[in-house]
């Protein structure tokens, strides 16, 4: 079993027919005497403190990667995060292919993200935005970004898919969350005092008024 994406035990499985009076089902989820919840259909496991990770294949294989409908990314350590600041975090290498997967995040009360930058298509860092007013903790490994199979929801509730109006909406509020409000508006302040001393984009020519009353100008148009 992998914790944060590093093998930390290992341990084996024997599958045999639900007749010879095993209660395990294979594809569902259950509990081995550490504790941890097993859901090898998706190929994920979580810990008693409701952290998923992912299984992945033995170490023995050519190529490491992630299996299974839904496969998790966050950050490797743990994150603390002032109010108005941010963190940022990459993701891991092995990532789930874009034409069978899509990319899906999530956000707390306090903490927003923000795919900061991409390579091939793929997510690889993200910034976690605090719009609290005090210093939040984000947990290792915590599930920020989750790659799902496409056609299928995330399991869990509050992830939306990256670029959806969802997830813009999340962006207008890091980006107001993480400025200092004197600041913005100085600046706003600064910006209209600018703006008030730039030129004008077009000439404006002066007209005479040759007809200010009118009965003048009936006069003139009488003569012609």
């Amino acid at each position: 079993i992998t914790l944060g994406w590093n093998t930390v035990y290992e341990f084996d499985f024997w599958v045999m027919e639900h007749s010879a009076g095993s209660e395990v089902v294979l594809g569902t989820d259950f509990m081995i005497p550490a504790g941890i919840r097993l859901d090898l259909f998706h190929a994920t496991a979580k810990l008693p403190d409701e952290v998923m990770i992912p299984l992945v294949k033995a170490q023995n294989f050519d190529e490491d990667i992630p299996e299974g409908m839904h496969v998790p990314g966050g950050p490797n350590d743990n994150l603390q995060i002032a109010a108005g600041e941010w963190a940022d975090f990459r993701l891991q290498r092995n990532k789930p292919s874009l034409g069978t997967h899509d990319v899906w995040v999530r956000r707390t009360p306090a903490l927003i993200p923000t795919i900061t930058k991409f390579r091939k298509g793929q997510p690889k860092w993200v910034r976690l935005t605090d719009i609290s007013h005090h210093t939040e903790y984000c947990p290792a490994h915590l599930s920020v970004v989750m790659w799902v199979q496409r056609g299928y929801l995330p399991k869990m509730a509050g992830y939306v898919q990256v670029g959806s109006p969802n997830y813009e909406e999340w962006q207008v509020l890091a980006y107001a969350g993480a400025r200092d409000e004197t600041l913005f508006q100085w600046e706003c302040e600064l910006y209209e005092k600018w703006l008030g001393s730039q030129p004008s984009m077009g000439d404006r020519r002066s007209y005479t008024m040759f007809f200010n009353d009118p009965r003048s100008r009936l006069a003139n148009l009488t003569k012609m």
